[in-house]
């Protein structure tokens, strides 16, 4: 792959990550480049402890790629509300299995602002190499209460911008279109198909976008 992807080869991306929905949504975002994803069955994802999703998601990518050639991305994502200095953050899978969605909806009980946004990082490698991260971040507000049964984590209290639904109310199709996550792995996507036509770069420190 090294030497150029041609447009009518198939594309299969490695995602390491313990979620099925990501996997889900991952396949929704790529499908639509014709990018197939498969899971790294043999491998967890490692996280550090860090308030930057990118170093997180970096180092987790690092690791793997000591036991794998193969094209493969980890994904960091976090919730960071505004009226709260940015918490839960990087640490949102931890504080959503701790407080809930409930613990999140009790410290903003007497908030001026219920402006928040989940953001994303993905980072990328290949043949061994980190080659290149992309973050994406998508506005929206906390309700007052859940909303819907579908997605994870603090889904069913997110309003994206643009729209009335909480993450949780989207059919996949739809929540695609909205989703950060979706949003980081379109502009892989989207770099990874530009840089295919021209043999994909080694590069010892991988750009960001």
């Amino acid at each position: 792959m090294s030497e150029g992807v041609g447009t009518q080869e198939l594309i299969e991306f490695y995602f390491v990550t313990g979620n099925d929905q990501k996997m889900e949504e991952a396949n929704a975002a790529l499908g639509q480049y014709d990018i197939h994803v498969s899971k790294l069955e043999e491998f967890q994802k490692l996280e550090i402890q860090s308030n930057d999703l990118e170093e997180i998601a970096s180092t987790a990518l690092a690791l793997v790629l000591q036991r794998t050639a193969k094209p493969v991305f980890v994904e960091d994502s976090g919730l960071f509300v505004h009226e709260l200095n940015g918490f839960p953050g990087p640490y949102s899978s931890f504080v959503y299995e701790t407080l809930g969605v409930e613990g999140i909806l009790k410290l903003l009980d007497s908030a001026k602002s219920r402006k928040a946004e989940f953001r994303s990082s993905v980072a990328f490698g290949m043949d061994g190499k980190a080659v290149a991260n992309f973050s994406s971040a998508t506005e929206g507000v906390i309700q007052l209460q859940g909303r819907g049964e579908k997605g994870f984590g603090f889904d069913p209290i997110f309003v994206p911008m643009w729209t009335q639904k909480t993450f949780a109310e989207m059919e996949l199709k739809e929540k695609t279109i909205y989703s950060h996550r979706s949003k980081a792995l379109s502009k892989l996507a989207l770099w990874f198909l530009n840089e295919s036509k021209k043999g994909i770069p080694k590069e010892s420190k991988p750009q960001s976008t």
